[in-house]
């Protein structure tokens, strides 16, 4: 249900109120329902005046059968709600949640519920004159759990604001347009975010260090653009650190396709090439927030892929700074070429685990359409981990094999590699190039988000534009680590 309640702290201030009502009031509102007649059919709406004194509208939300309820039902539903709040113009929003997703306990669940109705209402408008024409919640209350203390649900509301200030970041970022995010706009992004929150120190490779460290990939793609290349290095340092992790994001800040260009229809699309460098920075948003003890490193290589008289060309070829060298057979596989050189260049902050995350082949949406990453790796429970933390956040990722032979697609006549291999299986043969750059003896999974990292339209309740996907995914996964 959606209730009123006067006039409460924003979620900025981190102040959410519990609400709490007594049996009579109970009565009262199993009393409304029964008059309203809601028969939780999935996509049913019913509203009516609140019989009590604390609210103007009381909402029933269905989602059809409880055995039944995903997090996509459950996230479409909220958005629904929220959506008719914000245009009933009822900034003030009550949650009670009576059912739990599939597979989920109350607690997992209800604390998805809160973080999805939390970030329920954004809408990017940065760039219109006129803004949204309907205001955003204010305050988000919600019943408490039985037996749930005070601490214990200040704790839990805590989490979901700045899981929600993470998404947010990351969602902000991608939507942004090329000509406004541009490389040194990225690493401009980067130092702000560090003045903002403590515990985060930022470091920008320009031209001189990435030559000097040969990083042949990243030079490579970005030579045919007037913007120069930045690879963004933000590290998160405790005292005691009892992991070492370092996440890789795909920052192509706007891909053409380079000299294999890509077709007009749709290529605006292709702002949101840096969406996995997105969730990396809301992951160190909120590693530095909630202040992990795990030494954890983003790493960001940030380029644009343009065509021009100084573009790389199909059948050049490439020297990387692990030494190995790559012909280009199409510059449109450009993630891989500079993931490569990031991949190699992690090694230096001796990390247990590397997670990469990249926009990366078309192949992999048509494997999986917009429902989960493609997911591959050289350690089988990571991969696991990974997977099971998915089902449980919402944020599904889907194992593909590396199998030995795939290296065989990647064989070229003039180099060591060839950065794209045949229309056969483009998704795992572009995790087995990425496989030759990870360094020795470290754990390591690769996440390709292309199907989810972003909407051409409003998808299982989420937005058109930057999901955000991996934030809440990552997040769960370092604090696995600390189990």
């Amino acid at each position: 249900y959606t209730v009123r309640i006067g006039d409460f702290p924003t979620w900025e201030t981190a102040r959410q109120h519990a609400i709490e009502f007594s049996a009579k009031e109970k009565k009262a509102l199993r009393a409304k329902a029964k008059a309203l007649g809601p028969r939780g059919e999935e996509g049913e709406l019913i509203s009516g005046e609140c019989p009590l004194d604390v609210a103007h509208r009381v909402t029933f939300v269905g989602v059809g059968e409880e055995r039944k309820l995903t997090h996509s039902k459950l996230r479409e539903a909220l958005h629904r709600v929220m959506q008719q709040a914000t245009k009933n113009r009822e900034y003030q929003i009550g949650l009670g949640i009576p059912i739990t997703v599939h597979g989920l306990a109350a607690a997992e669940s209800r604390l998805f519920a809160l973080r999805e109705a939390s970030i329920a209402d954004y809408t990017f408008d940065h760039f219109k004159s006129k803004k949204n024409e309907f205001e955003k919640i204010d305050g988000l209350h919600i019943l408490p759990l039985a037996g749930e203390t005070e601490k214990e649900l200040e704790e839990r509301l805590e989490r979901v604001r700045l899981l929600r200030t993470s998404q947010q970041l990351a969602r902000d970022l991608g939507n942004r347009p090329a000509n406004d995010l541009n490389p040194e706009a990225f690493a401009s992004a980067a130092k702000e975010m560090a003045e903002e929150v403590s515990g985060l120190r930022v470091t920008i490779l320009g031209m001189k260090e990435l030559q000097k460290e040969k990083m042949g990939g990243v030079l490579g793609v970005s030579q045919g653009s007037a913007e120069e290349p930045r690879v963004l290095v933000i590290e998160h340092r405790p005292k005691k650190p009892k992991k070492s992790v370092v996440l890789v994001g795909k920052g192509v800040t706007f891909d053409s396709g380079g000299i294999s260009i890509k077709p007009a229809a749709g290529m605006g699309w292709m702002k949101f090439d840096m969406c996995g460098a997105a969730t990396v920075m809301g992951v160190m948003r909120a590693v530095a927030d909630l202040d992990l003890p795990i030494k954890v490193v983003g790493l960001i290589p940030a380029v644009e892929n343009m065509p021009s008289g100084t573009a790389i060309k199909p059948g050049d070829i490439l020297a990387m700074s692990n030494g190995k060298t790559v012909e280009v057979d199409n510059t449109d596989a450009e993630g891989r070429l500079i993931l490569a050189d990031i991949l190699h260049y992690s090694a230096r902050f001796n990390p247990d685990i590397v997670i990469d995350y990249a926009t990366l082949t078309g192949a992999c949406v048509v494997a999986l359409g917009h429902e989960a990453a493609g997911m591959m790796g050289n350690d089988q429970e990571l991969l696991d981990t990974l997977r099971k933390l998915g089902e449980e956040v919402g944020e599904r990722v889907w194992p593909m094999p590396l199998y030995e032979e795939y290296l065989s697609y990647l064989k070229s006549d003039w180099a060591d590699l060839k950065n794209a291999g045949s229309r056969w299986g483009g998704a795992v043969t572009a995790g087995t190039f990425l496989q030759q750059f990870v360094p020795e003896k470290v754990k390591w999974a690769h996440l390709d988000v292309a199907g989810v990292a972003y909407n051409e339209k409003e998808h299982n309740g989420l937005p058109k534009g930057a999901s955000g996907f991996g934030v809440v995914l990552t997040v769960a996964f370092l604090e696995h680590l600390l189990k």
